[in-house]
């Protein structure tokens, strides 16, 4: 009896062990089981931040890419919406003639009579709407602002250089001296800006204009269009041109606003930016 009670003793051990070491295995084969379920999770979790770093690597090329290029800053001027950002920075003196193939024509634009006071109708066309959108504000306000002496060809630069040569010559300079002093007044053909069809002159060619409201006006107003007085007073040594009130040119809204706050001609304003 006692024998049998044993067996049955051991038996139920056996059991118990032989059950606990299935549970064991169980939960090893469950762990097991979790690790690896995870360890797939986060394969694929690292392989969707790769292609989301991918992804956002290619769009920040693409924004640098974008950036890089000019951003247009328009800006309105009574019904004309002009570039704020457009420039031309075309430097034409006597030591920066224009080059033998310039093409003198190839971009012009006929300027509306109702803008003209004198004989001469060209602009550059780039910069017409600028001029437009100018003189329409200066009428609002008043202002009786017009176009005297814009685009000049080769041909009539020249006539006008000889007229000035000739009148040094009649105030008594030697006529050795005479080219030299008249390219002071008059541009030698060639070295003028009115070849470009980027300046004018406003109004008349004049002292006088000084003492008008259209020069009052364009004082205050001429760099909102893009526009500077290109041979200022103070600078004569520098562009090598009498003062002329009455002589402006198209540089560009923001670079107009630029070269007024910081005082310069120019000449200057180019060395400036070479320089930066």
């Amino acid at each position: 009896m006692k024998s049998k009670k044993t067996a049955r003793q051991k038996a139920i051990i056996k059991r118990n062990i032989f059950l606990s070491l299935c549970s064991v295995i169980m939960i090893l084969v469950i762990v097991l089981i979790i690790f690896i379920v995870n360890s797939a999770l986060k394969t694929d979790k690292g392989n969707e931040s790769s292609d989301k770093k991918i992804e956002a690597s290619s769009s920040d090329i693409s924004s640098e890419e974008v950036s890089s290029e000019p951003v247009p800053e328009y800006v309105t001027r009574g019904s004309y919406t002009l570039d704020a950002s457009y420039s031309n920075l075309l430097l034409v003196n006597a030591e920066n003639p224009l080059p033998e193939d310039y093409d003198y024509t190839g971009n012009l634009t006929e300027i509306d009579q109702k803008y003209i006071n004198g004989s001469l109708k060209q602009i550059d066309k780039n910069i017409y709407p600028y001029m437009q959108a100018m003189i329409e504000a200066a009428w609002a306000d008043g202002v009786k602002l017009y176009v005297w002496s814009p685009y000049r060809s080769y041909d009539t630069q020249n006539m006008l250089f000889q007229k000035q040569v000739q009148r040094c010559i009649d105030r008594g300079i030697p006529e050795s001296e005479a080219e030299a002093e008249a390219a002071t007044v008059v541009a030698r053909p060639g070295t003028s800006e009115h070849h470009t069809g980027l300046a004018a002159d406003f109004n008349m060619a004049s002292d006088e204009f000084e003492n008008t409201a259209m020069y009052e006006w364009m004082q205050a107003h001429a760099a909102e269009y893009g526009f500077i007085m290109r041979y200022p007073a103070d600078k004569t040594d520098i562009t090598g041109v009498i003062y002329e009130s009455w002589h402006y040119r198209f540089v560009g809204i923001n670079t107009a606003q630029q070269i007024k706050s910081l005082g310069m001609c120019l000449e200057e304003y180019v060395d400036y930016i070479k320089e930066k």
